[in-house]
């Protein structure tokens, strides 16, 4: 992995052939205090795993892509769990024949590049795990009514 700091909330990845995207992404968030961010990628893949998620059963079906996908597009966030950074990312990807594929990634072992944009945030705030959802979600304070 190489990176560029742009601004002082700003960065710019490189992942290299073999690393693991939201592995590297997360490690990379912990060695540098990246608590809350946004986070986008481009780039290309190889057997990524998504993931389905269903709010009737709150259970995840996971997929195994075989072969080597682009990255048409990676969109996500970072947010504390358990005063640790929690990936959560959704991806785009196409195979040789132009079929899109799409869903939360799981994980995928870069294949040539993957490129990423992180924007953190200079406030703070965890997920917390919501039972009714089944799901971690962001825990903030203001409501709306």
């Amino acid at each position: 992995m190489k990176y560029a700091k742009l601004a002082r909330l700003t960065y710019l990845i490189r992942l290299v052939k073999g690393e693991k995207v939201v592995g590297s992404i997360t490690a990379f968030c912990q060695s540098r205090g990246v608590a809350n961010a946004k986070l986008f990628a481009i780039g290309s893949v190889e057997n990524p795993i998504v993931a389905h998620y269903s709010v009737n059963t709150k259970k995840y079906s996971e997929h195994m892509l075989k072969g080597i996908f682009e990255v048409t597009g990676l969109l996500g966030n970072v947010a504390l769990f358990e005063n640790k950074p929690l990936v959560h990312a959704h991806v785009s990807l196409s195979d040789e024949k132009m079929r899109g594929f799409g869903g939360h990634l799981v994980e995928a072992e870069v294949s040539a590049t993957v490129e990423v944009i992180i924007e953190a945030f200079s406030t703070k705030f965890q997920k917390k795990f919501d039972k009714k959802i089944g799901l971690k979600l962001w825990d903030l304070s203001e409501e709306m009514v």
